[in-house]
């Protein structure tokens, strides 16, 4: 079974004296009188984009509100909800990050790269400016300029395939 874009809506009759919202699919199902048709095991909803964002055995526990929902009998084996999986032509499977989605998590990961890398070098460049540096720390600082010039020179346009230079060892 599934339904389409759940959207809430005002029913003519009411339940008197409860206060719930009310969900309706694109072609009039009402929400909670749609349980009784999810019979399979587990009950999934989806977002515009096909993109999984809620799953549950109890239909009840979903709260549909802009997704539309399936139920299935089987998950692939290695499905797990904190993951971007998608839902098409009946199948589950991992959602393909676009080109751009690659660039902008190649842009994440140098921009926290080059950070977590300036915050290394910060005392040990305070060391050397005050003359205050060992051999181990000139040694050091030395490396992970290098590091940081390399990680500044990563071409993000290039992602998945980027060669990330490799962090020196402390």
């Amino acid at each position: 079974m599934q339904l389409n874009n759940f959207k809430r809506y005002e029913p003519e009759n009411p339940s008197d004296g409860v206060r719930v919202q009310y969900f309706i699919s694109e072609d009039g199902t009402d929400f909670y009188e749609s349980f009784k048709l999810f019979s399979k095991k587990y009950k999934i909803g989806f977002d515009e984009n096909r993109i999984i964002r809620t799953l549950s055995e109890d239909i009840s526990a979903i709260y549909p509100h802009e997704l539309s929902i399936v139920d299935i009998e089987e998950l692939p084996d290695d499905f797990n909800i904190d993951e971007k999986w998608v839902y098409i032509n009946g199948e589950i499977e991992r959602y393909q990050l676009t080109k751009k989605e690659l660039i902008q998590q190649a842009e994440q990961s140098k921009y926290s790269l080059m950070n977590n890398t300036n915050m290394i070098i910060h005392p040990l460049q305070d060391a050397v400016d005050l003359n205050m540096s060992t051999e181990n720390e000139k040694l050091q600082l030395g490396k992970w300029k290098k590091y940081r010039i390399l990680l500044n020179r990563i071409d993000t346009s290039a992602a998945p395939d980027i060669e990330w230079p490799k962090k020196p060892v402390l």
